[in-house]
């Protein structure tokens, strides 16, 4: 049994990215996960604050004496 293997170069056109539009694609797709991560760790941050001043809140006395400082900036 005989069998044909056709190449893509003699079939026509076959159009492939360049190596530039793959370095901007994976760039651009590295940035969007860096920047995804840093959202994640600061909702994290500002979870964990919250739970913070929520638990000191319930069950400090302290916490209502309006001379401590809070932990941020308002």
């Amino acid at each position: 049994m005989t069998t044909a293997v056709l190449s893509p170069v003699y079939t026509g056109q076959v159009k492939t990215p360049s190596t530039f539009s793959l370095i901007v694609r994976n760039v651009m797709d590295a940035l969007a996960e860096s920047r995804a991560r840093s959202a994640a760790r600061e909702l994290r941050r500002h979870e964990a604050l919250m739970a913070d001043l929520g638990r000191r809140q319930d069950h400090s006395a302290d916490f209502l004496i309006q001379g401590n400082d809070l932990p941020f900036k308002i």
